[in-house]
């Protein structure tokens, strides 16, 4: 006997909905994709993450949320002792206090909603920034809640001044997906291999859904205490962007409010305000590290804006080693959609390479692709020269693209051929391959290792700085093949995983 299902042609829609439902024995249709907890609100703190500021030396800034009851909340600090009751020399401060709503918001266009929040209450979030501290120093601290409802004591330590200090930090390309079920190994793992990191940059794309409040949940959960004592420089990707839906049902594509709500990042003067904790610098010793926002692709005005600040901060720094950080790749490596050309972003090249260049900007982390790309553009001498174990490479730039989360894309067949003229080439590659990275600056070199999540050596290579400011590229002689779907075990979607 044949069943037909269905009588009549379904909407693609319709059958993407259908297959990611199974049948189960009472005859409730359950959704594929898992579960995780949504803690609500309460009048206790939680979601606590801290921030660097443009000087991470003497200050550093701490958000956390409450239900919106708590309208106003406090934070306390004091300086590391041996002390068992350290707590009681803390000087205590008044945080600022800001409505968050969930569900609804308020732009240019009037009234929208995020429909991912739907019946989600308001809730607050509260923001400090510890100021006037001591450089390369311990610090205690805790927040508040209701009265009397304060978080354990964290710690936390201020970056040095030294410039002849040696220190390392963390560079994590896209989570997205299975950030509950995922990701937090990931984060652990890097955490253990380099627990003196002294910052962790996000290259986007953190969550899947820039307005889910279930997803930001769960990114924020996933490193807790992590959060707490690892400054987290913040990229935006195009996922913490969202739909702002109107009611004339209308939707305006924009950064979702949850972003400047739930972190406090620094502020940037020179730019719109459209651009505001999405664009900044903070100044580490010999090193500025420089975030942009490459989903202003959608405004040619933004990425100029950027570009003209990023000139300007690029001339005046002073920092032996400059880092560029965001979240679209200036070479692309991604081959989706499959059997189409893959992605690029010839508009986010053409603002922001001529300036890369023109500075010689030591690195460029990168996210996107869900994949694992690095690349250099060598000097007069060295242009499309390959940089290899057996030969060193005189460079200008070194490209970094990499993904932390199980989602991976295959890197697109034309490698980077087609950017040829730019004089780039592709070095190494890595598919079906989430990473972390560790990179660590030292008097002459920055000192680059790619990890696999369960702690093995994926790449790494050294960039050495002479007097006069020239790079010799050296990759390490002891690396493991390159892992390509062929090689790699079986992948499988990542649809079913638990947001």
């Amino acid at each position: 006997m044949k069943v037909r299902l269905f009588s009549q042609p379904l909407s693609m829609a319709l059958i993407l909905t259908f297959l990611l439902y199974v049948s189960v024995a009472n005859g409730e249709a359950v959704s594929v994709k898992a579960l995780t907890p949504h803690p609500v609100a309460t009048q206790w703190p939680d979601r606590i993450i801290a921030t660097p500021t443009v000087s991470p030396a003497d200050s550093f800034s701490v958000t956390w949320r409450t239900d919106n009851s708590v309208n106003r909340a406090y934070g306390e600090i004091v300086q590391a002792d041996s002390d068992a009751r350290y707590d009681i020399n803390a000087a205590q401060f008044v945080a600022k206090t800001n409505n968050a709503s969930l569900a609804k918001g308020v732009n240019n266009q009037e009234h929208f909603r995020y429909q991912a929040n739907e019946g989600l209450p308001n809730v607050h979030y509260h923001s400090l920034t510890f100021k006037d501290l001591q450089a390369d120093t311990y610090y205690n601290y805790r927040v508040a809640g209701a009265t009397g409802m304060w978080s354990p004591w964290q710690q936390i330590k201020t970056a040095p001044i030294d410039t002849n200090q040696d220190f390392s930090f963390l560079y994590f390309g896209d989570a997205q997906n299975g950030i509950y079920s995922h990701w937090p190994l990931v984060l652990r793992r890097a955490w253990q291999h380099a627990p003196n990191a002294k910052f962790a940059i996000y290259a986007g794309d953190l969550v899947n859904e820039g307005a889910s409040d279930q997803q930001w949940s769960n990114w924020l959960n996933a490193g807790q205490f992590i959060h707490r004592t690892l400054p987290a420089v913040l990229v935006a990707g195009n996922h913490e962007y969202d739909w702002q839906v109107h009611e004339n049902a209308q939707k305006t594509w924009a950064l979702s409010t949850l972003w400047q709500s739930q972190f406090t990042l620094p502020l940037t003067p020179a730019l719109p305000s459209a651009l505001q904790e999405t664009a900044y610098v903070t100044h580490y010793p010999e090193m500025d590290v420089f975030v942009l926002d490459s989903e202003a692709r959608g405004d040619i005005n933004l990425l100029h804006a950027q570009a003209q600040w990023l000139d300007q901060a690029l001339q005046t720094s002073t920092a032996k080693w400059r880092i560029v950080t965001m979240h679209h790749p200036i070479f692309s490596s991604c081959g989706m959609p499959l059997n189409s050309p893959g992605q690029d972003e010839p508009e986010i090249r053409a603002a922001f390479l001529p300036i890369l260049l023109k500075h010689k900007v030591d690195l460029v982390l990168q996210g996107h692709d869900h994949a694992y790309a690095r690349g250099s553009i060598g000097t007069q001498n060295d242009i499309n020269k390959t940089a290899i174990p057996s030969s060193k490479k005189q460079v200008k730039t070194v490209f970094v693209t990499s993904v932390a989360g199980p989602k991976t894309y295959p890197i697109k067949p034309t490698r980077w051929d087609e950017y040829r003229d730019y004089g780039v080439t592709l070095e190494r590659i890595g598919e079906n391959t989430p990473t972390y990275q560790i990179i660590s600056k030292t008097t002459d070199n920055l000192i680059y290792q790619s990890f696999t999540s369960d702690g093995q050596i994926y790449d790494e290579f050294t960039l050495r700085k002479n007097a006069h400011g020239n790079k010799t590229l050296s990759v390490s002689k002891k690396l493991p093949p390159q892992r390509t779907f062929k090689n790699t075990g079986l992948y499988k979607s990542h649809h079913d995983l638990a947001e």
